[in-house]
Order: structure tokens, then sequence, then C-alpha cells
């Protein structure tokens, strides 16, 4: 599955505009779920989050045991970088039940309590007096399929997967397989380093008593090496284990980064695991060749004379990345007459977010306080009209499509209308925001 790491503005339920960053300050494209887990990037686990919902995210958390999440009108999509409270306890055991194939993990501190004679007088697993070895972990109750743990696990213990963060050779490597994620929140105020191997997890938490920031302490180099040096000596001397596969996973080839089928465009592919049932059927649609008029960089056509046509190979980037790919050097097809995928094929507004304040400084001459206006669209365009308030500031006729306009104090609606390609026009919804003088 591929996710869109760039850029992007949600609503609050406050009304405010809430622009996620991913801890490296960078945007880093389409990536896979796999790399945007395994690599800690926030903006993709905000776009799940808004996926799947608060609501449900909240019960499942309750379900494997973060029960202080449990008023969900507290909070809003950040609550997947950290913006709720929970106990370290509590996370290590949830994160327990991907350990144990699905199954939920209660924290005992006392196992069993036995008199002078031997006796049994308590046992964790029955709460009672009674006979019978201690109790082991594999009979809670089950609040994740068995083969989605095993994914989780597959994806947090995949080196490659996090070394684009991390590197090959961070601290999360304990010389066995072993499955971990880092955490740290806004203002290095909290880290964090959860992670565990089929027999053992192990959670640590680095932060101030006194709830002060840290001095740019992440997750990875604050607790990651107290998991790692408890790890490595807990488990020194006893065989290395592996997560054990169940039934009903398959792997297939996809292309990266769709992870759609590869077709002989595609230039790279890997293996990924797949519940049985949800391989993709659909082709690689990003890689195109188009022929090309050398001369001009424009599509060949009639005019164009035959020593002039070169095939060329393009990763075309759907329209809510083409900003990005312009900005890291992707080159991109000619857009005249060319269909951009797009997860919102109608005309969007990408500048300024929604229910934004501006503030006019005193300090700066007024015309050089201007903000961009900015769309996007999944099909080509020939023009687009900006309005504000009902007044036309202007018509912009080639890419990126943007109006320069000199902040202006009060509440304003924004509206943009463009000519398309095909003959048609798009309208957006409309964007306010606010200047103060």
């Amino acid at each position: 599955m591929m996710i869109l790491d760039v850029r992007r503005a949600f609503v609050t339920k406050e009304g405010f505009s809430y622009v996620p960053q991913n801890y490296d300050r960078a945007y880093h494209g389409p990536v896979s779920a796999r790399e945007a887990l395994a690599g800690s990037l926030n903006l993709p686990a905000v776009i799940t989050l808004d996926h799947v919902g608060l609501s449900s995210m909240i019960r499942l958390a309750g379900r494997m045991g973060l029960t202080t999440l449990s008023d969900a009108d507290r909070f809003g999509l950040a609550l997947t970088l950290g913006g709720g409270e929970v106990r370290l306890l509590d996370l290590t055991a949830a994160y327990a039940a991907f350990a144990n194939g699905g199954l939920r993990v209660e924290p005992a501190a006392i196992l069993r309590v036995t008199d002078a004679g031997g006796r049994l007088i308590f046992d964790v697993g029955a709460g009672r007096a009674g006979t019978g070895p201690a109790p082991t972990v594999r009979g809670g109750e089950r609040v994740l399929d068995e083969r989605v743990a095993y994914l989780i696990s597959d994806i947090l213990s995949d080196n490659e997967a996090r070394a684009a963060t991390f590197g090959f050779n961070s601290v999360l490597q304990i010389g066995r397989p072993a499955a971990v994620k880092t955490g740290t929140t806004t203002d290095y105020r909290d880290n964090w380093t959860v992670g565990y191997t089929p027999e053992l997890v192990a959670g640590a938490w680095v932060g101030n008593a006194d709830n002060s920031p840290m001095v740019n302490l992440s997750g990875v180099a604050g607790a990651g090496p107290i998991w790692h040096d408890f790890m490595r000596a807990a488990l020194a001397g006893k065989p290395e284990t592996l997560f054990v596969q169940p039934g009903g996973l398959l792997r297939a080839a996809v292309c990266m980064p769709s992870g759609l089928l590869p077709t002989l465009l595609c230039p790279r592919t890997r293996t990924e695991l797949f519940l049985e049932g949800t391989i993709p059927s659909q082709l690689d649609t990003l890689y195109q060749a188009f022929k090309i008029d050398s001369r001009t960089g424009q599509f060949a056509d009639a005019n164009t004379p035959p020593e002039a046509v070169v095939d060329r190979v393009f990763l075309v980037l759907p329209s809510e990345a083409q900003e990005w790919a312009r900005a890291n050097g992707i080159p991109q097809p000619p857009t005249s007459n060319l269909q951009l995928p797009t997860s919102n094929p109608q005309l969007q507004i990408t500048s300024p977010d929604p229910n934004t304040i501006f503030q006019i400084s005193p300090r700066l001459p007024r015309e050089s306080q201007k903000i961009p206006l900015r769309v996007i669209a999944g099909q080509p365009l020939n023009a687009v009209t900006f309005i504000l308030d009902g007044l036309m500031l202007g018509t912009v006729s080639a890419e990126p499509f943007e109006w320069w306009w000199a902040l202006e104090p009060g509440a304003h609606t924004l509206l943009a209308q463009a000519q398309l390609a095909s003959g048609g026009t798009a309208l957006s919804e409309a964007v306010s925001f606010v200047v103060n003088p």
C-alpha cells in the first residue's frame, strides 16, 4: 500500500488547520506502509488515523490495554503522534499482544505465591490456590487477528525498511530478530522505545520528572540504548527464536512505490506479505512510457521528426505529490493532455490552509507580506482564476498555477475556478482564512 508523505493540512474539530511534520522536518513522497511504520514517519500515521477514525483506533487501543485513552472527545489526529497520555506499563503490555500472536497480555507483578512447605497459595492464571505449572501468556483475550499481529512484527523487525530513518547499524538491532518502535513527543519532553522478541517484551522511557523538555534527544538516542542493553543482557545465552508466520499469509512481488503488480516498466520490486485474499490485482500505473520530442521536452506529435522522438519512462505521481516532485527534482511528464492519478480528482486549493490566521507585521513593508494561492487538480488545466471575497483577483495560465496575494486585514473566502484542457470548467471548494492587522 502506498501512502503519500507530502505536505497536507487537516481541519481539527476546533476548526483550525493542523499540518503534521515528520521528525526530520522533511517529506518523503510516496512510501509504502511498511516503510512508513518501520521508519516512524509522522504524516503517514496521521493519514492512517484519519482514514480509520479516532473512535475505531481508541476502541482497539482499549482492548489492547491502553485504558487512559477512553475519552475520545479529548483527542484529535495528533493522538497517533503521542497526543495522549499512556502509562509505560500499559504501552509495553499492548505491544506484548503483537509478540503473543494477537492475544492480550495482562501485566502481573506476582506470578505465584507458595508457603514454606511449597504449597501453592496463589497462581496468577487461576487467581487462587491451585496446583500445576505457572501459566503461560498464551491464554489471553484475542484482540488482533494473529496474521495482523505477525505483519506488525515483520514490519517492526525489518531493518532494511527502517534504514532510511535509523540507518542499518542502529541500536534497534540486538543481534537477533526483534521488533521495535521508538517515539519522541513534541519539544523532546518524552521519548520511549518499546520492542520485543517472541519471548520477551520491554519498554523504556526517558524524560524529566518535572516534564521539562530535553535537549534534542530522540527516542532512538535516549530510550533506545537502554532498551538495547536490557534486551541483550536478558537474552544472553538463550537460543535465538524467530517470529512464526501463521497460515493465511501469502507473499507476492509488488512494484515500488505503488504496491501494485509489477509491469515491464517497473524498475524496482519487492516481495511483500499479504493477508490471503488481499494481494493486489491491479497493475502498476505510476511508471508510464511516453514518446517525447527531444527538442522541446513536450509530447511528440505529427510535427516531430522521427530522429527527435525519444521513449522515456516517468514516475507519474498523483497530483497531490506534484509540488513535492518538483521540489525534489523528480522529472514529471508534460502535463498537457495527461490525466494524473489522484485521490481527489476535483480542483483543490492547497494554499492557504483552511482557517489559517495570518498576522500583518508592522516591521515589514506591506508590499512584501504576501502569501501564495495555489491549486492542484487531477486533470490538465489551461488556466486558473482566483476569486477572493467574490471578486476576481486574476488568472494564471501556466504551471504551477500560483498567485501571490498581498495580505489585507479581515476574514476572507477564497475560491478557484479552472479552465480544463478538455474544454470544461471546475470550481474548488471555498477556503476561509483570517488576516489580523
